[in-house]
């Protein structure tokens, strides 16, 4: 990846890559719903759309981006979801 040499640096001061954006696209799962979860970066519950994935451990899960700062959001869905 390139670096831009104008870009300020990353989170802990190392180089940010070109076109790393903090909502890259859509995780693979799912069709795209609307749930509401919580984003810990804002500190509020926001509604976000979101692709359903299963976990490691077999759960299914929303996951999507927060429409305010681009956070990574998860929702747990229940069991019948």
């Amino acid at each position: 990846m390139e670096i831009h040499p104008l870009r300020t640096p990353g989170l802990y001061g190392g180089p940010q890559p070109v076109g790393s954006g903090a909502n890259p696209g859509p995780p693979e799962g799912g069709p795209v719903a609307s749930y509401e979860g919580y984003c810990v970066k804002c500190r509020e519950k926001r509604t976000f759309d979101g692709q359903v994935v299963e976990l490691k451990n077999g759960r299914k899960a929303a996951q999507g981006a927060c429409p305010v700062c681009g956070t990574k959001m998860n929702r747990i869905l229940g069991k019948n979801a």
